[in-house]
Parts: C-alpha cells; structure tokens; sequence
C-alpha cells in the first residue's frame, strides 16, 4: 500500500494537462473582464457601426 501511495505521489504524467486548464481559465477570465470593464470602447465602435448599416440599410 506504502508503494502505491508513493508512486501516486510521485507520477507526474497528468501535470501537463492541469497546467493547461489553469492558462485556459486564466485566458478565459481576463478576456471577460476585458468584454465587461471594455476600457478600449469596442461597445460603442461596434453600436455605432451597425446603427450606420442599418440607417444605411434603410434610407436606401
């Protein structure tokens, strides 16, 4: 049983995929605190894009 434990403890052949999961969530985190705070005012450039298609759209 000593052995098993010991061998559980350590094998590191999973680590690479933890560590990969741990980058994706942090990638995943900061992208959607970038979309939500939106310092860069994309929200407003892309309203104001598809207001002149659609004002575009309409008058023609």
């Amino acid at each position: 049983m000593k052995n098993l434990i010991v061998r559980f403890w350590c094998d590191e052949s999973g680590e690479d995929l933890i560590e990969y999961g741990l980058l994706a969530a942090f990638v995943a985190a900061v992208a959607t605190a970038i979309i939500i705070a939106d310092p860069l005012g994309v929200k407003g450039a892309l309203t104001g894009a598809f207001q002149k298609a659609v004002t575009a759209l309409t008058t023609s």
